[in-house]
């Protein structure tokens, strides 16, 4: 992200700047005409619009209390109060229904909201470019969350009152005029505009210290998120009062934000009361006009003229200073809507250089692969890499598929890469082609930090090549490749739900007894069937946190499981076996060989090398070789046929290309 854009992603303040990006977020929150959120917007108006015309019949009770009391009407003042007594029932019903409508409002802005986050913050790798690659936008979860919050309750108090303010004020400022004529007016307005003024002037600078202490709870909240997460591990460390000092300084930065924040607001709300309570002497100034003045004649019913009048102008007032009002309510929305924003802008930025960085990878396969497949004799039609599909409606919806069944002879072709972290000068391999082709299973060894992970990771796209030419064409899906990290990743739900990672089962079509029996066979056969009484089932939640439930060991058998599950053509394996015994690991891998998947896996073990038929190794300085593993660790499994990896070294005495 270049310098322009990371400057307007910091920059906030009550300005043109937010306007737009507001109208920005409205266009996502009302996606049509007839969609549910306009409608329940247009009703809400409807509703507000009735309510202040009951408040206008309420206002003009006192009025008419005076008149009979005046006339001594009984019969007046039953007929009189039977009229109050319907028009309270009616207001009363109308405020109930405008609430519940302004609240399902709120739902729908929300769900629109962040399912467009979603769909734009899981499109490619954007979650994990932006939470592990960049630090352009801090706390994204409480973007997504919190301030979507109150970015849709505030939008959501303020929007229809900002509306309906202007016919307010037309109605209100043409009655006051007839009451009291053009000097009642401009006294009230002269007030408004010197509140206005001095309410913006106190409003602006107050703005970035909320950006500044939402992003101080987001840290706040993952500090604790992070204790909840390392639980165990502190507890082994026993390392509570290290991580209490850390939290309590994230507690004290916040706290501090928050003071700063409230000692900023004391001008704002001084500002705001004394609006409020001056507005009631404006008001009484106004009426005094004409009845100084000598405009009323002795026959008019002055009590009731100067309560009808007094109704009018306090309203009035009451309309312009709720404006003034809404500063503090809008200063917050400002804070939000730039945070919430600025993570749209983000996101649309990393979409855009994800489909870039897919569609070269897909172009330069293209160009790359059809000499491969001339060696290997096979034909394949490339597919789309991308996991983005169309809806219905023509937005792009984020779905996991199961993919096709199209034999892939080729995976990956790395020409001349050099794989350097983001961010780092220094690389960590130098100058490697390679291909990885099926059937043919690559073990990567190397020391620690000599970049194993790092490689698998640009093969994956996650990261960019340094240098050099990365190519990869895979239908989505896990039929197609899995990839098994470090640290097992697991899910919530049921057992089931665990084994068909990333596929979800489908609540309409559950599973038959074979396919269940299929599963517990797995089971089975990684030595996980006590798993299945504990968990209560194949199909029942057992709502628990599977990461506090089960050892490590456990978790990597679980996502091996996977593997077998779902028979992939591809599975790159990062150690998924390191806290396995070499007993179970040698049982496992043999089940995945044995199910046709071609393996990439990194390790440190020795024992991995019998399931593998070409060797990788770096040697942490850049360097690298690969070689044939000899036939007598391979056993039966080392007859590739024609399926190959072949790699360049950078040194000048390996120039040529292995066929191996």
């Amino acid at each position: 992200m270049g310098h322009d854009d990371k400057k307007r992603l910091d920059h906030v303040g009550f300005d043109l700047l937010f306007f737009k990006r507001l109208w920005r977020i409205t266009r996502i929150i009302f996606p049509g005409i007839t969609s549910l959120p306009t409608t329940l917007f247009f009703l809400l108006l409807i509703l507000c619009f009735l309510e202040q015309f009951l408040a206008y019949q309420m206002g003009l009770v006192p009025s008419g209390y005076y008149s009979v009391f005046n006339n001594q009407d009984i019969d007046g003042f039953l007929v009189h109060t039977l009229k109050t007594c319907g028009i309270i029932i009616a207001i009363a019903s109308t405020i109930t229904v405008k609430l519940y409508v302004d609240r399902c409002l709120y739902i729908s802005w929300r769900q629109m909201l962040c399912r467009g986050l979603h769909r734009l913050y899981f499109s490619g790798i954007n979650y994990y470019t932006l939470n592990i690659l960049e630090n352009t936008v801090d706390n994204p979860d409480q973007r997504m969350t919190q301030d979507v919050d109150k970015l849709c309750d505030t939008l959501s108090t303020i929007t229809v009152k900002v509306i309906i303010a202007p016919f307010l004020i037309g109605y209100y400022t043409y009655k006051t005029y007839v009451g009291t004529g053009w000097l009642g007016v401009t006294s009230v307005y002269l007030f408004f505009i010197v509140g206005t003024v001095a309410n913006k002037l106190v409003m602006s600078p107050i703005v970035r210290f909320v950006v500044k202490q939402e992003r101080c709870e987001g840290d706040f909240r993952f500090r604790h998120m992070r204790v909840r997460v390392d639980a165990e591990s502190i507890a082994f460390n026993v390392s509570g009062s290290t991580e209490a000092t850390t939290i309590n300084s994230s507690l004290g930065m916040l706290l501090k934000a928050q003071q700063t924040l409230y000692n900023r607001q004391i001008p704002l709300n001084l500002v705001r009361y004394c609006t409020d309570y001056l507005g009631s002497i404006v008001s009484y100034l106004a009426i005094a006009i004409p009845i100084f003045s000598n405009e009323f004649g002795p026959d008019d019913d002055i009590p009731a003229l100067v309560s009808q009048y007094a109704f009018i102008c306090i309203y009035l007032v009451s309309v312009l200073t709720s404006l003034v009002d809404l500063g503090s309510q809008v200063v917050h929305l400002s804070g939000v809507t730039h945070r919430v924003a600025q993570l749209i802008e983000a996101l649309v930025a990393l979409s855009q250089s994800w489909q870039l960085s897919e569609i070269q990878a897909s172009s330069s396969f293209s160009s790359l692969a059809p000499n491969v497949r001339r060696r290997q004799g096979d034909e394949y039609c490339p597919s789309d890499s991308r996991q983005l599909l169309e809806d219905e409606n023509g937005e792009p919806e984020v779905v996991v598929t199961e993919g096709d069944d199209t034999i892939i002879p080729i995976a990956f072709i790395l020409r001349h890469v050099t794989v350097t972290p983001p961010g780092a000068t220094t690389p960590l391999v130098n100058n490697i082609s390679l291909e990885v082709v099926r059937g043919n299973n690559l073990l990567i060894m190397g020391p620690s930090s000599s970049g194993k992970s790092s490689l698998l990771r640009v093969m994956r796209g996650l990261w960019p090549a340094a240098e050099g030419t990365v190519a990869y064409n895979l239908p989505p899906g896990p039929t197609s490749v899995i990839f098994l990290p470090q640290k097992p990743l697991l899910t919530t739900g049921s057992l089931l739900h665990q084994i068909m990672y990333p596929l979800r089962p489908d609540p309409n079509h559950p599973p038959d007894s074979d396919a269940l029996n299929g599963v517990i066979s797995l089971l089975h056969t990684t030595h996980m069937t006590p798993l299945l009484s504990r968990a209560g089932g194949l199909l029942t939640d057992p709502q628990w946190d599977w990461y506090d439930t089960l050892s490590p060991g456990e978790m990597q058998r679980l996502c091996l499981l996977r593997v077998l599950f779902h028979r992939p053509q591809y599975a790159l394996l990062d150690e998924a076996t390191s806290a396995l015994s070499l007993d179970v690991e040698e049982e496992l891998y043999r089940a995945c060989v044995a199910c046709g998947v071609t393996l990439v896996s990194v390790g440190h073990r020795t024992s991995l090398l019998p399931h593998h038929h070409t060797l990788l190794t770096l040697d942490s300085a850049g360097g690298w070789t690969v070689e044939p593993i000899p036939r007598e660790n391979t056993g039966d499994q080392g007859k590739a046929g024609s399926s190959s990896v072949s790699g360049t070294s950078d040194s000048s005495s390996h120039q040529d290309t292995c066929r191996l």
